[in-house]
């Protein structure tokens, strides 16, 4: 979701996140969302960044309620719930950020298939992992310590019985504590 010079502004579709212990563990994102939802967040996202001027990738956080979506969180820079934009859109949250701060073109980005990021928490590095081939890799070269965000996987593909296999598959090739939300992103892709 970002915001040009011009206030023009293109949205992603709404990500779908499970936390743990306040930390993103996983997201899932498909080509289209709830529209009802959709429209709900670009409108209120849409209204901030006018108000504020704002010019740049801004991430809107919600809780999903009776009466509509709840605001938790902003955040006014590229965010790691948008992390599957780097191999599920065709424009990653990174290039768009700096396309709209830079004034280029900033057109809506294409995203053709779900995707699933799997955020990577004190966990070492598994070169294992890209045995998989819809598993792409995004390693920070951080030291690794418990609690510490140090790369994520993304999973792209149009056939969600393949992304969930391959999830599947990932499960056992990560600790234990990764196996809820691998359960909780194929229960999304049903």
């Amino acid at each position: 979701n970002a915001r040009a010079h011009d206030g023009s502004t293109v949205f992603y579709p709404l990500t779908h996140n499970l936390h743990q212990d306040g930390i993103l563990r996983t997201s899932v994102a498909f080509p289209q969302a709830n529209a009802e939802q959709q429209e709900q967040a670009e409108s209120m996202l849409s209204a901030i960044m006018q108000a504020l001027n704002y010019v740049g990738v801004m991430a809107m956080e919600c809780f999903i309620t009776p009466e509509g979506l709840l605001i938790n969180e902003l955040a006014p820079r590229v965010h790691n719930s948008g992390h599957w934009t780097q191999n599920g859109a065709s424009i990653s949250q990174f290039e768009l950020h700096l396309r709209a701060i830079t004034g280029l073109p900033l057109p809506a980005p294409v995203i053709n298939a779900p995707s699933v990021m799997i955020n990577l928490i004190g966990s070492e590095l598994n070169y294992d992992w890209l045995k998989l081939p819809l598993v792409h890799l995004h390693w920070y070269d951080k030291a690794v310590r418990p609690g510490r965000k140090v790369g994520h996987l993304n999973l792209t593909d149009s056939d969600t019985s393949r992304l969930s296999a391959t999830l599947e598959a990932l499960s056992p090739l990560l600790p234990g504590e990764y196996a809820s939300g691998i359960i909780w992103a194929q229960s999304k892709l049903k």
